[in-house]
């Protein structure tokens, strides 16, 4: 070094130097005191004694400063270093003058000597603040850590029993003794501890809060059979922690509840979904087509269990000929708003279905469709329309009927008076042939208009119990002449009893009906089957039926025949409507039948493709209670001569009244006639009440024969009523409404037959015609 640059600054003062240095430089005796031979004066802020305090041993040794627990590892240091004759450099705690317990560092070297008499020299500093920062370091860091794991299972998969578990087991690890403490949380009625914990006073404690309430606590305890001292255990930085994870337990509980409440949502939906009563798909746009993506039980019911086949195909693909209902869905996408459309699609079985789908948008690019299938419902509304129909042509026939009934009640007995008076007169030739073609036109007249009563439902019938199969059976020699040789019949009857409610002989009128009918759709070569099958309740053969549950039985009738289109069938049962050529055919056989077929309560069902046959299904429910057989009629007793009665006649038709009073004034009553039925009402004044029978129409302009016969019974005690119908129906029904003793005759009559019954009536006997 040039001189210029040694004389830079002043002398170096080695003494001052070593006294400015943050420690203690020493040297001493390497006996059991470590006597202290010189010390520096950085001893005074090290231990808080002054040098000349230390030197010698004086006031205080400095090894009685090092605590005990580590005295022993200093001593055995610095014995192997004297032993090797190396340097040494160790770490342990010293409490000083004040108390205070302070991390130091020293090094040393021996300088000479052998055992107790070596000499050692170094150099002392404190390193707590250093120990302090790389403790409040791994601290923090075990606060990190801590926390981390503690939002790590927050964010983990698991339901919150299982998270708080596992942070019940993590907290210990986070503290200065994590073998010395246990951890509990208590959040409502729920309690989640660490191994080996036991409630100790030795603790900490932090409230956990969830949607800012208070929920619970977290708390952390000393084991209890520690033995660290309690004023030792707990750090202010780890009750900040404790709080740290209470808020983060509080949050995780928040968390956990809203996803609770959100998956039970989501279960509540997809159950609501699943649950619906209706078959509920959802498509997916994906450019110009809509996929399936999401079906509903009642989809895969509707469905056959196909529909989990069609996920991930296009409507387009499933339904390549009904390119509307895609527009449909691209409307609707388009709108954002619900379309509604009703198409047919054929079932594999190759019979239509009806269903009614509606649209709505999802956005971003869902289209939910509800199907439902009206099959059933547009089957009956077409059944109610045809059934309207009929009724509106039943009630035209029955008032057509009942016109013609009073002409025929006329002309019938008129005849049979001038029949009477021909044999009397014991005329020959074409008069007499001539009177009894009269009747003979008027008896298939009469035939004609009861036809229209039965297609109408207004005639009156005792209906009994029969067997079906047994009555077809019994009924096969007359059919099989029906059809004639040229034509096969078949009859397939059901093992079991088919029992029905029926009119008499209405089976046979039903059965020769449809036979003559399917005989002339056929060719020479056809066959025609008659079945049966018994139903049971709520099975309806696959048919929309209008009629109320339980067991049922079905007659078939089928044919191979020419079978008719839409509009012909439409139109087969109603009156006078045939297709057969003039004078083949009245157009009344199957109005006759489906007549019959609702009077007993049941339906009628048809079947028909041009080409392909025709098929009558007959329903009719299975009785259960056959009725008791009907007693044998006793000979009629022979009509006593009139007495001289007073009847009173009541007739809005001028001919059947003129009739009739002719008819009983010859057979010796005396009759009173009125018109209308304020007329009857004055007649009966006039007489006193002294009326023995009232012969009344049972349709009058302004009122009833009913309501006229309840008003003359008050006034005439002892009152017969015989009521004159064309509706026997509705005359059986007012008799029955009457509480004076009523009968009644169905027009067309004759008159021997009307004195016979106002004999009968008048003399007590049940009586009915």
């Amino acid at each position: 070094m040039p001189e210029s640059e040694g004389h830079v600054g002043a002398p170096c003062d080695p003494a001052a130097l070593i006294d400015s240095l943050p420690g203690m430089v020493y040297r001493c005796r390497a006996d059991r005191a470590w006597t202290l031979d010189y010390v520096s004066a950085g001893a005074l802020e090290l231990t808080g004694y002054r040098p000349d305090e230390l030197l010698a041993s004086e006031r205080r040794a400095y090894a009685d400063l090092i605590i005990p627990m580590d005295r022993r590892a200093v001593e055995a240091a610095v014995e192997t270093a004297v032993a090797a004759g190396q340097s040494f450099t160790v770490e342990y705690r010293i409490r000083d003058r004040a108390g205070r317990l302070k991390h130091v560092w020293e090094h040393g070297r021996l300088l000479g000597g052998e055992g107790n008499a070596a000499v050692l020299e170094g150099f002392v500093t404190d390193i707590s603040p250093l120990r302090r920062a790389e403790h409040d370091l791994r601290e923090r860091i075990k606060e990190l850590e801590l926390l981390y794991e503690v939002s790590s299972i927050a964010g983990d998969e698991l339901t919150l029993d299982e998270a708080l578990w596992q942070i019940a087991d993590r907290i210990p690890r986070g503290y200065c003794y994590p073998r010395e403490v246990a951890a509990r949380i208590q959040l409502g009625d729920r309690v989640y501890t660490s191994s080996r914990f036991a409630a100790d006073p030795c603790r900490q404690s932090a409230p956990i809060n969830v949607g800012g309430r208070a929920a619970g606590v977290l708390e952390v305890c000393r084991i209890a059979d520690s033995d660290v001292p309690c004023a030792r255990y707990f750090l202010r930085e780890e009750q900040e922690m404790l709080h740290v994870i209470a808020g983060r337990i509080g949050a995780l509980a928040e968390r956990a509840g809203m996803i609770d409440a959100l998956r039970a949502s989501e279960r509540h939906a997809r159950e609501l979904y699943e649950r619906l009563p209706i078959a509920t798909v959802c498509w997916q746009q994906r450019g110009d087509t809509f996929v399936l993506v999401d079906h509903n039980r009642a989809a895969f019911t509707l469905s056959d269990g196909h529909v989990p086949a069609w996920v991930g195909r296009s409507l387009a693909e499933l339904l390549p000929d009904r390119p509307e209902l895609v527009d449909a869905m691209r409307t609707c996408v388009a709108g954002e708003g619900a379309l509604r459309r009703e198409v047919e699609i054929a079932r594999p079985d190759r019979s239509a279905a009806i269903y009614v789908v509606s649209f709505g948008f999802v956005p971003p690019d869902l289209v939910l469709t509800h199907v439902v299938d009206v099959t059933r419902e547009r089957h009956l509304e077409r059944r109610f329309q045809e059934a309207q129909k009929m009724e509106v042509l039943g009630r035209m026939a029955a008032g057509v009927a009942h016109d013609f009934n009073n002409l025929l009640t006329v002309i019938l007995s008129y005849t049979g008076m001038l029949e009477k008076s021909a044999a009397a007169n014991k005329a020959t030739g074409s008069d007499v042939a001539d009177l009894e073609e009269i009747r003979k036109a008027s008896e298939r007249a009469a035939a004609l208009t009861q036809q229209l009563l039965s297609f109408g439902r207004r005639d009156i019938v005792a209906p009994e119990v029969i067997d079906l199969g047994a009555k077809i059976d019994e009924l096969r020699g007359m059919l099989v002449r029906l059809l004639g040789e040229e034509r096969t019949l078949t009859i397939s009857l059901a093992g079991a009893p088919c029992p029905v409610r029926i009119g008499p002989g209405h089976i046979d009128q039903l059965l020769v009906n449809l036979v003559i009918n399917a005989r002339d759709a056929t060719r020479v070569g056809g066959r025609v089957v008659i079945a049966t099958a018994t139903l049971e309740a709520g099975d309806d053969d696959g048919v929309h039926l209008d009629l109320p549950p339980g067991p049922r039985v079905v007659m078939t009738v089928r044919d191979d025949g020419s079978g008719m289109d839409e509009a012909t069938r439409a139109r087969i049962f109603e009156p006078f409507f045939t297709t057969k050529p003039p004078g083949l055919g009245t157009g009344m056989g199957l109005a006759i039948v489906y007549g019959i077929v609702r009077q007993a309560g049941g339906a009628i069902v048809v079947d028909s493709q041009p080409g392909r046959g025709t098929t009558f299904r007959i329903y009719f429910p299975r009785d259960q209670e056959p009725l008791p057989r009907r007693p044998s009629k006793a000979p009629a007793p022979q009509p006593r001569a009139p007495g001289g009665e007073t009847i009173l006649l009541v007739e809005d038709s001028e001919p059947v009244r003129r009739l009739v009073l002719r008819v009983l004034g010859a057979a010796g009553y005396r009759v009173l006639t009125a018109a209308d039925a304020a007329e009857a009402l004055l007649i009966c004044e006039r007489s006193g009440g002294a009326i023995d029978l009232l012969v009344t129409d049972l349709v009058m302009p302004w009122t009833t024969g009913a309501n006229l016969a309840q008003r003359i019974a008050a006034r005439c005690p002892g009152l017969r009523v015989l009521f004159m119908s064309g509706s026997p129906e509705r005359a059986m029904q007012a008799a029955a409404e009457l509480d004076a003793a009523a009968s009644f005759i169905a027009k067309p009559f004759t008159g021997e037959a009307l004195v016979g019954l106002v004999r009968r009536i008048l003399d007590g006997e049940p009586a009915t015609a």
